[in-house]
C-alpha cells in the first residue's frame, strides 16, 4: 500500500483520515482540562486510520490520546509509534495524528457487554 501524503509548494497536504497536530495538540489538552468525566464507552475506529498510520516508514507501534474538540465531541487520536516509543508526529515527514473516530455511545453498534447495551 501507499501512503496518499504528498507536499505541495509551502504546505503539507494532509491523508484523508488525519488532522493537523496542532488541532490535535488542542483537543488532547481539552481532555486534560476537562471539568466533568465524559461518558464514552469505547471508539469507532475507521480502517483508513490504521492504514494511514501503518504506511509511516518506521512505525513498529500505535498509540491512542484522548481528546474532545471545540464542540464538546470526544475522539481518540492515533498515532504512529516507532521502535523507541516515541510519537511519529513530524508532519513535515508525513508522520500524522489520524482521526475520524466516532464514540461510544452514539457508535455502538448493537448492544453488548462491552459497549454497556447489556
Amino acid at each position: 500500500m501507499k501512503s496518499n501524503f504528498s507536499e505541495q509548494k509551502g504546505g503539507i497536504v494532509y491523508p484523508p483520515e488525519a488532522i493537523p497536530l496542532a488541532t490535535a495538540a488542542i483537543w488532547a489538552q481539552n481532555w486534560r482540562d476537562r471539568k466533568v468525566m465524559q461518558d464514552v464507552n469505547g471508539y469507532l475506529i475507521p480502517m483508513g486510520d490504521i492504514t494511514e498510520a501503518m504506511l509511516e516508514a518506521g512505525i513498529t507501534n500505535m498509540r491512542g490520546y484522548l481528546g474532545i474538540d471545540g464542540e464538546g465531541e470526544n475522539h481518540l487520536l492515533i498515532v504512529a509509534v516507532d521502535a523507541s516509543g516515541n510519537d511519529m508526529i513530524d508532519e513535515a515527514n508525513g508522520q500524522f495524528v489520524y482521526d475520524h473516530t466516532l464514540p461510544c455511545p452514539q457508535q455502538c453498534g448493537k448492544a453488548n457487554v462491552l459497549n454497556g447495551g447489556v
